[in-house]
């Protein structure tokens, strides 16, 4: 694999110099057209192009994944020395992960702070010819949710499994009241159904649910579990970085399940030992110039500064 070193730049309002990340090539056994996912390189020594000073008219589109919504205001307001509440007019976090994805094909972003993508977004780059150049720049997990006042603190992974394949169907089973589990799901272009999809693999095993039992965001289906009828039987699903860092309020009135005898937190997620954990990913279209800004932003993001960065936002920075 040949790699080719990012070149990057200097910010001129940051008075840094940005460690690179490398951006590979795409090897002979890659499908045509599909994305390619880089590997940050941090020893090399960067390779300076110059002064760069980001300004609103330069400014790359960004968007993404809700829960990456923190991490785009903080970027935003560092490279414009603007605050937090005036980067709303400059990036978009909202909408499923498949519809940002979407909004990088068809131009309407230049950059993107995502969750996996989904089956779909595959199917729509591959349709469009479109590649794109993603790194890992943190981790996140999966986590199930139940409501407070559930008896239940934690399942196993086959547990979980069983009642996501209707094995699984009363609470009592699990040690809990004599009640049906209403195990509710995401929309198929979410990124946490696209997670648990990954991680669980249930495959056609899948139970199909009733239309009401499939919520169409990540607010919702926290609304389900913590205030709605019958929130005490239902269980569900969301990202630990939204859950625990943007809705403190649900929080209060739900309990993430410890999976296997292990408590997600930014400990275990940093380590493995939760199992349900994944990737988040800073994503450009493929073969962009050295010195076009959503290009600078990507290597700063990537590099070592942007890691801490994220770090001070309480994610999980690879």
């Amino acid at each position: 694999m040949i790699k080719k070193v990012c070149m990057l730049a200097l910010l001129a309002v940051l008075v840094l110099g940005l460690a690179a990340c490398a951006k590979d090539t795409p090897s002979p056994g890659l499908a045509e057209n599909e994305p390619v996912v880089n590997k940050p390189v941090m020893n090399e020594p960067p390779q300076i192009i110059g002064n760069f000073e980001f300004t609103p008219h330069n400014y790359p589109k960004l968007g993404g994944s809700l829960a990456a919504l923190p991490l785009g205001q903080a970027l935003t307001a560092t490279a414009l020395s603007i605050s937090r509440e005036e980067t709303a007019q400059y990036i978009r976090f909202e909408g499923s992960t498949t519809d940002n994805y979407r909004g990088l094909i068809y131009g309407e972003f230049d950059i993107l702070l995502a969750y996996e993508p989904s089956e779909e977004a595959m199917r729509m780059a591959g349709e469009e010819n479109f590649t794109w150049e993603m790194t890992p720049i943190g981790r996140d997990a999966l986590v199930f949710i139940a409501n407070k006042g559930n008896a239940v603190h934690e399942l196993s992974d086959a547990q979980i499994r069983g009642i996501y394949s209707g094995n699984i169907t009363n609470w009592r089973e699990l040690g809990g009241r004599d009640a049906g589990i209403i195990a509710y799901q995401r929309n198929k272009d979410s990124g946490s159904q696209t997670l648990f999809d990954k991680l669980l693999n249930l495959g056609e095993a899948l139970i199909k649910p009733p239309s009401e039992e499939v919520i169409g965001s990540m607010i919702g289906l926290l609304e389900v579990v913590a205030d709605f009828d019958n929130a005490i039987d239902a269980l569900g699903y969301t990202v630990y970085y939204y859950l625990t860092n943007m809705e403190p309020d649900k929080l209060s009135r739900t309990q993430i399940l410890a999976v296997d005898g292990v408590e997600c937190s930014n400990d275990t997620i940093r380590s493995g030992a939760y199992p349900y954990v994944n990737d988040f990913y800073v994503v450009i279209p493929a073969n962009l110039p050295d010195d076009a800004p959503a290009r600078i932003l990507y290597n700063w993001i990537c590099s070592k500064q942007g890691r801490e960065l994220a770090e001070r936002e309480n994610y999980v920075a690879l």
